[in-house]
């Protein structure tokens, strides 16, 4: 049996916006947590990496433009 490895990742979500998340995505049959998976898989799939970069690049320069920078980098 191979042994899997995995990394746990906390994400911290303001209680509203999560209610607001979970009302888009509810009729799609996802949870917040298929979503991140998602968003995950499709920065590291190598036909969208550099389209996930391009656009990892660009909300964080809008983030920092609206000096919210939320500590950290990408």
């Amino acid at each position: 049996m191979d042994e899997k490895r995995y990394e746990l990742v906390e994400i911290q979500v303001d209680a509203e916006l999560l209610e607001q998340l979970e009302a888009v995505i509810a009729p799609m049959g996802l949870t917040p947590e298929m979503l991140a998976v998602k968003f995950f898989e499709f920065c590291v799939d190598p036909a969208t990496q550099e389209l996930a970069i391009t656009l990892l690049l660009k909300w964080k320069a809008e983030q920092e433009a609206e000096g919210e920078n939320l500590g950290g980098g990408l």
